[in-house]
């Protein structure tokens, strides 16, 4: 009866261990932390003809992300479809690599701000 009661005993410990461990692993990702972190977050509504296909981040959150990706598109466009946005945008600079044909372009756009990054990926139809 005495090997039960240890037996018991050594499960209720290893029990509250784990416990422990995940309520430790769980708070160490706090929000400033989990911004840090390079992630992939969902995409807005293309405003024109086109997509935004990625979105990548680093240093802020997904909506910060998104409102640089629209403001982008606003100062890109205010050129033409075809335009390109030379200026700061939220206090980004913003730098854009083409890869276009005759009917579309497909870009990948960096902007940094600091430390700070939102990277992402559109194609548009020309």
């Amino acid at each position: 009866m005495a090997g039960v009661a240890r037996t018991y005993g050594f499960l209720a410990v290893i029990g509250c261990v784990a416990m422990i461990a995940c309520a430790v692993s769980a708070q160490a990702a706090t929000p400033r932390e989990r911004a840090v972190a390079a992630r992939t977050c969902s995409v807005p509504d293309y405003p024109g003809n086109g997509y935004f296909t990625s979105l990548t981040v680093r240093h802020v959150d997904c909506a910060t992300g998104r409102r640089v990706m629209r403001a982008h598109y606003r100062c890109r466009t205010a050129h033409g479809p075809k335009g390109r946005c030379h200026r700061r945008v939220l206090h980004y600079r913003c730098s854009e690599t083409r890869y276009s044909i005759p009917t579309e372009i497909n870009a990948r756009v960096t902007c940094r701000r600091g430390e700070r990054r939102v990277v992402y990926t559109y194609q548009q139809n020309t």
